[in-house]
């Protein structure tokens, strides 16, 4: 997870759901005058810092709890495998469109206003999708809890960091809060494991009782928001940027149902044709949701590049492995949510040298060290599925789990440092999550389709669709070229970026 300073958001997951696979997020940059809380707010204390961490663990825990979750729901509803993939990507790309919109809103509305309203929505989402009776309320449900996501995540970090005035408290504050909001991941597989040996249903009710706890303890700790400022708002950007992404992840869920051309070609012209309205819109907008300026720089752009086959790859190795795992090995649920433990042990066990590990390499050598790293677990992951190893499929989910840490926390230096991005730091660390949030969505997709296309046994179509992930991630090792290089500055003072407090998230 990306954390901001003092008046910026975070963001989140993934599927891969980290970060939470990190989360960043928010818009927008308008701060509170020294990253103080309001006039008349209460003193921050641990009970509120507990109750922001456990609202974006909630929101973390939300991707890997419904992965582990997915065969148990694809049985239980008689859900196609091209529509089952939509339970992961229509959050994601919910998630991920909305969430610069959300920083905004944030901003604009009030935080503790907009923190209230993202709980709702998330909370009466998750019930909607417990009681689902067929697949198209759940994915709906899912759309629908990734909006609350984009709503709550920024407004609950902006709520964080500017309870603590002073930088060495919000510092341990976010410390904190990104430990907490590490354990989602793990939490998640374990615990989603355990409910669906019951019911499927339970991963969603579950969120229930905690949002319902959390809103409750909202009215008691959350400091009063300030009067609230005029902002324009463009949400004909955030709804075009939104459906260009949803349409193009149709495109190539289609392409794996029928197969054929023409229909996904379509779809997929109608994608671009919105993206390119979205930023012909951006460019023109009195107060865009995203200023194209930043993507001029060379490292904000090679960062979010790079994210988005981090996203494509952490997300669909999950639900590779969850598919596998459960329909190939016959693993139940829970035995599958604990196969996910040695990933998520990796990226734990990067957690602290890799804050001293970017800033001595440089965030693009760093980079190259993630990406080639995860290029090679991901395909000893392929390995050991096609030799029925188990062991080495654990080794190999370990070593990614270390390679995404370690790809997490450069990109965020990277997308997030120099001149452009000081200008506009929340906007910046709210587009890489936002990046690798659609990036997460495609690379479910393109990997469900390729499970489809694929004839033969499980293993076999998860081995090859595992060398399509290992694609993805050389795809981001050739856009780490696009960083600008920089010199090792091992001596340097650290700066407060974001990548000192990138604990929390998606793996």
């Amino acid at each position: 997870m990306s954390v901001s300073r003092s008046g910026d958001h975070v963001a989140a997951p993934s599927a891969g759901h980290d970060h939470a696979e990190t989360k960043s997020s928010g818009g927008g940059g308008s701060r509170d005058r020294a990253g103080q809380a309001p006039a008349g707010a209460p003193r921050a204390g641990f009970a509120l810092l507990l109750t922001l961490s456990m609202a974006q663990f909630m929101v973390v825990l939300d991707f890997t709890i419904v992965n582990v979750a997915l065969p148990s729901i694809q049985s239980g509803l008689h859900v196609a495998t091209t529509t089952l993939q939509w339970l992961i990507s229509g959050y994601a790309v919910a998630f991920g469109g909305c969430l610069l919109l959300g920083g905004r809103l944030a901003d604009t509305y009030g935080r503790a206003r907009l923190y209230r309203i993202g709980m709702v929505v998330f909370v009466v989402a998750s019930i909607a999708g417990g009681l689902a009776v067929e697949p198209g309320l759940l994915i709906t449900s899912r759309v629908v809890q990734g909006i609350g996501a984009a709503m709550l995540a920024p407004a609950g970090l902006s709520l964080l960091v500017t309870s603590y005035p002073d930088q060495q408290e919000r510092s341990h504050a976010l410390g904190i809060y990104g430990a907490i909001v590490s354990t989602g991941f793990a939490a998640g597989a374990v615990l989603g494991g355990l409910l669906a040996e019951v019911t499927w249903r339970l991963v969603f009710f579950v969120n229930a009782p905690v949002g319902v706890a959390l809103l409750v303890a909202s009215f008691r700790l959350l400091p009063p928001d300030p009067p609230s400022s005029r902002g324009q708002l463009d949400i004909p950007g955030a709804i075009t940027v939104t459906a260009g992404v949803a349409l193009l992840v149709f495109a190539v869920a289609r392409a794996g149902d029928t197969l054929q051309v023409t229909q996904p070609a379509l779809l997929a012209g109608a994608a671009v044709v919105l993206l390119a309205a979205f930023v012909a819109r951006e460019r023109r907008a009195r107060a865009p949701i995203l200023d194209l300026a930043l993507l001029k720089d060379r490292g904000i752009l090679g960062a979010n590049l790079t994210l988005i086959a981090v996203g494509a790859f952490s997300a669909g190795q999950v639900l590779l492995m969850t598919l596998y795992l459960q329909e190939g090995r016959g693993l139940s649920p829970l035995l599958t949510g604990l196969c996910f433990v040695p990933q998520a042990a990796g990226a734990f066990a990067l957690a602290g040298p890799a804050g001293r590990l970017v800033p001595g390499l440089g965030p693009r050598r760093a980079l190259a060290a993630g990406l080639s790293l995860a290029l090679l677990a991901l395909a000893g992951n392929a390995v050991a599925v096609i030799t029925g190893s188990l062991p080495a499929l654990l080794a190999g989910s370990f070593m990614l789990g270390v390679a995404n840490r370690l790809s997490q926390v450069s990109s965020t230096l990277a997308g997030t440092q120099g001149p452009v991005a000081a200008r506009s730091e929340g906007t910046a660390s709210a587009l890489l999550t936002a990046t690798r949030q659609c990036g997460s969505a495609l690379g479910v997709a393109i990997l469900s389709a390729t499970l489809v296309a694929v004839h033969g046994t499980i293993g076999h179509r998860t081995a090859v669709a595992m060398f399509v992930a290992a694609g993805f991630a050389l795809a981001g090792l050739l856009a780490t070229r696009v960083v600008p290089p920089g010199p090792p500055h091992p001596h340097a003072p650290q700066p407060h970026h974001l990548f000192r407090h990138h604990a929390g998230g998606i793996p």
